[in-house]
């Protein structure tokens, strides 16, 4: 289990005639190529179809198991939004906040499973155990996380004095890595990025420290300045882990995950647009992780915005406005959400940049196109010729 919790719940089924082939047990055995692992979970689509909780469940389940866990949760949430009392999706529920790092949202769900099951039977028994190692776990992991904190507080102190060894700037950068995955912190993928950058210069001939600079690339979205590490991590040290993974993410079934992936995360940025504020929170979460990523950041301004936050659309828009990588996508959208928010110099600001910064004369006639349609003025005014 990630972020320093171990436990291992198992994902509860309920009772119904079954399918042909046992597709839940074919996913669960994890040895199966992507052609049956797509035909199981095909099979265990088209039978949830049908709407019946106990086989929409195992869909869920199925969903799960080969990692596409939000999707799960969407289906757990409709089912216990239909259903309150199905105890057994409840589980499941808290199973994909817990394997999410959500944990106030896992204990969330425990606590109603609980009241809304009868203590004596198998289900509320399973309920109220959970809930009790989970107290216990995150007990433990609240002190590993204070401890990490000041770790990253000793070593910043020593850096700042000018006391900092290389493994000073190494043991930061990891640190940091394990804290950005935690609910709440306010670490960021840039931060590590940083951190790695600089324990890269503290040692630029050591492998491990070229090693933490591509995981934190790879993870911040640098691709160009990855391609030159990995090149040089080639070089240096042709058995790495950081190497194991590119090679692992570059295999067809990762890029059909990671397809599945992008794809769900851009139904997340509509559902975040309509005012689905489940959906938001997953979206800050990835945000924070991915600070690179402009369309999630996109996204949730125009989510703030359109549940009336203006002051966090604001700060949101700023943020991206301030950004030094900012692209043609940043300029053409925030500009439009400066406008909406009554800023019309700045609105205007980010037009210009976005045709600046347009590729294709496509991309340059939706900016005009864009300045036209919220009334920000002549383009050709504006020196969009």
């Amino acid at each position: 289990m990630q972020l320093g919790i171990s436990l291992h719940w198992p994902l509860l089924l309920m009772e119904h005639p079954g399918l042909p082939g046992d597709p839940i047990s074919m996913l669960q055995r994890g040895q199966v190529s992507e052609l049956e692992r797509e035909a199981a979970l095909r099979q265990l689509a088209e039978a949830a179809a049908e709407g019946e909780p106990a086989v929409r469940n195992e869909y869920a389940a199925g969903l799960f198991t080969v990692g596409r866990r939000d999707e799960a949760e969407q289906i757990w949430q409709a089912l216990l939004s239909a259903q309150p009392d199905l105890a057994a999706v409840g589980l499941n529920l808290a199973l994909c906040h817990l394997e999410s790092g959500r944990f106030e949202e896992c204990t969330r769900v425990l606590r109603a499973c609980q009241e809304r099951t009868d203590p004596a039977s198998w289900l509320g028994r399973r309920a109220r155990r959970r809930l009790a190692e989970l107290n216990r776990a995150m007990s433990i992991w609240e002190r590993q996380v204070r401890l990490m904190e000041l770790r990253v507080a000793a070593f910043r102190e020593r850096i700042s004095v000018g006391l900092a060894r290389p493994k000073d700037f190494k043991e930061l950068t990891w640190t940091l890595a394990k804290l950005v995955h935690v609910q709440g912190s306010s670490v960021t993928g840039r931060d590590v990025l940083d951190a790695a950058r600089r324990a890269r210069e503290a040692a630029p001939d050591d492998p491990e420290s070229l090693e933490l600079l591509v995981l934190a690339l790879f993870k911040a979205g640098f691709a160009d300045e990855q391609g030159d590490a990995l090149r040089q991590l080639e070089e240096t040290a042709p058995h790495s882990v950081a190497l194991k993974v590119r090679r692992e993410v570059t295999t067809a079934a990762a890029q059909a995950e990671d397809r599945a992936r992008r794809a769900h995360m851009r139904e997340l940025g509509v559902r975040a647009r309509t005012g689905d504020r489940a959906a938001e929170d997953l979206l800050r979460r990835e945000a924070r992780l991915f600070p690179n990523n402009f369309q999630y950041r996109v996204d949730l301004a125009f989510a703030a915005f359109s549940r009336a936050d203006k002051a966090t659309a604001r700060q949101l828009t700023d943020e991206l406005a301030a950004e030094p990588f900012a692209d043609h996508f940043v300029h053409f959208h925030i500009a439009q959400i400066y406008w909406f928010l009554g800023e019309r110099e700045l609105s205007r600001e980010q037009f210009k940049l976005a045709y600046d910064t347009a590729a294709t004369e496509r991309d340059r006639e939706d900016v005009r196109y864009a300045v036209r349609t919220v009334g920000a003025g002549d383009p050709e005014e504006l020196g969009l010729q």
